[in-house]
């Protein structure tokens, strides 16, 4: 179909339906959108700027932190260059931009791409890598999806269960909690996992002691607070991440709480400074390096036509450290 039949049935100039396909700005969010409805009606794709395969893999993410991000493209980046290929990186965020960033990644033609944590992925850019044959997984899903992607996770239910249990075999019975976004997988199931440690030491869980968080630090800060600051605060608390608990450790400092006598502190992740923090953070490794090679390995097999794992949830391990100690005798 002509550009200039779209443009009548979108009820634009050819020149506006232009600027849609190319990604260009200018355009009404109304109009892109009734645009790309009308294209994707008639199943319109943009032609390849290329048609030759790229020697990359793509790795798509909303940002990138110290939380878990640079570990991560530290990791991808080795993998990606021991089979022979580079790793570009691909940084987009919510709304419009989603769209643009992924068509801009379909016109380099890569051998594949890992996607970390996107809130939403149009369905429009699935079907698109999919008609263009260029494999994706999924790292981390934060939110539900389909049974034919690709994904790799890590066993968050199961650290969350280790870790309240580790707590729950010091003695410990007031625990707070400081979580993610309630509708986050990976909040669910580290949620979960604590909540099923708890039900089997008979411990009840305590609204009062539950924080959920959008993982600031700011956020994480003023949950810290509230919880030290109850008239019976927690004797430990759960971060859900290792950032977060450096949020706790500042909060407890400015109450003159001494970690582990009077507050044990737990963490998630096990990145940088976990180790180094003072005293040292028991926290939960969450295995970075195994889930780039997965995700990199898997993109290499569906290219080369072999056999292929397709949803993959690797283990987690407690990292024992100084941050945690037995509850003080009451």
């Amino acid at each position: 179909m002509k550009i200039s039949e779209l443009a009548e049935l979108a009820g634009v100039s050819p020149s506006t339906v232009s600027k849609v396909i190319n990604g260009r700005s200018g355009i009404a969010a109304e109009t892109r959108r009734r645009v790309e409805q009308v294209l994707n009606e008639n199943s319109y794709y943009k032609p390849l700027v290329s048609t030759k395969l790229s020697r990359t893999i793509e790795l798509v993410l909303e940002h990138v932190d110290a939380d878990c991000t640079l570990p991560l493209i530290d990791h991808a980046s080795y993998w990606a260059q021991q089979a022979g290929y580079a790793l570009t990186i691909t940084q987009i965020h919510s709304g419009e931009e989603v769209e643009h960033s992924f068509r801009g990644i379909i016109d380099r033609n890569p051998l594949g791409v890992v996607i970390h944590q996107i809130t939403q992925i149009p369905q429009a850019e699935k079907d698109l890598l999919e008609s263009r044959g260029i494999p994706f997984v999924i790292l981390d899903p934060i939110t539900p999806i389909d049974d034919q992607a690709m994904w790799v996770s890590v066993d968050r239910w199961t650290g969350g269960f280790q870790m309240a249990q580790y707590l729950i075999s010091l003695g410990h019975r007031r625990i707070g909690i400081i979580n993610g976004p309630q509708n986050s997988q990976s909040t669910i199931a580290r949620y979960g996992g604590f909540l099923a440690a708890a039900h089997s030491a008979h411990i009840e869980p305590d609204p009062t002691l539950e924080r959920a968080t959008d993982l600031t630090p700011q956020a994480s800060y003023q949950a810290a607070c509230e919880l030290l600051d109850l008239p019976e605060r927690p004797s430990a608390i759960f971060a859900c991440n290792d950032q977060t608990a450096l949020s706790v450790y500042r909060a407890a400092h400015e109450r003159d709480l001494a970690i582990p006598t009077d507050l044990s502190v737990v963490g998630f992740d096990d990145i940088y400074p976990a180790e180094f923090m003072a005293p040292p953070l028991t926290t939960v490794n969450q295995p970075f390096n195994a889930e780039a090679r997965k995700a990199i390995e898997m993109i290499i097999d569906v290219r080369r036509e072999r056999p292929v794992e397709t949803h993959v949830v690797l283990p987690v391990t407690i990292v024992k450290r100084d941050s945690a100690a037995q509850a003080a005798a009451k």
